[in-house]
């Protein structure tokens, strides 16, 4: 029977069901706009089956990923698989905004960013976008 999974297959599952995302907006001394703001993807354990399903995708083993191409490959891994984790929303909010939104340098770029993000966060939650009056309300 073809119905039954294989290792690799409940590999990916395992993987699609921990994994976590984010668009990390956060103030730090570090860069020089003071802000940190770009789509991670993360991992809150390593499980045996996430380390393979990564492996076997040659997709370095790590908690964090922030880089573009490492974020596309773990997505692409994951696609369909995406209702599994619990951040679903959020997994697709970073799939739109991976490669598009770029760590900002300068504080022009950080109101841009944030733009960038309110309007993407609105148009996937309706209850962020501003509501238009019932005619009967008036």
């Amino acid at each position: 029977m073809s119905g039954i999974l294989n290792q690799d297959d409940r590999d990916v599952i395992i993987l699609a069901s921990l994994i976590r995302a984010k668009i990390r907006c956060e103030r730090t001394r570090e860069r020089k706009c003071g802000y940190i703001i770009r789509p991670e993807l993360n991992l809150n354990e390593m499980r045996d089956g996430v380390g393979r399903a990564l492996k076997s995708h040659n997709i370095p083993i790590r908690l964090t990923y922030s880089e573009p191409t490492e974020i596309t490959k773990i997505l692409n891994v994951i696609n369909g698989l995406e209702d599994l984790s619990r951040t679903t929303k959020d997994l697709f909010l970073v799939k739109e905004l991976n490669g598009i939104l770029k760590q900002p340098r300068t504080h022009q770029e950080v109101e841009k960013a944030l733009s960038i993000i309110n309007k993407c966060e609105s148009v996937h939650n309706p209850r962020l976008s501003p509501e238009k009056p019932n005619k009967g309300d008036e």
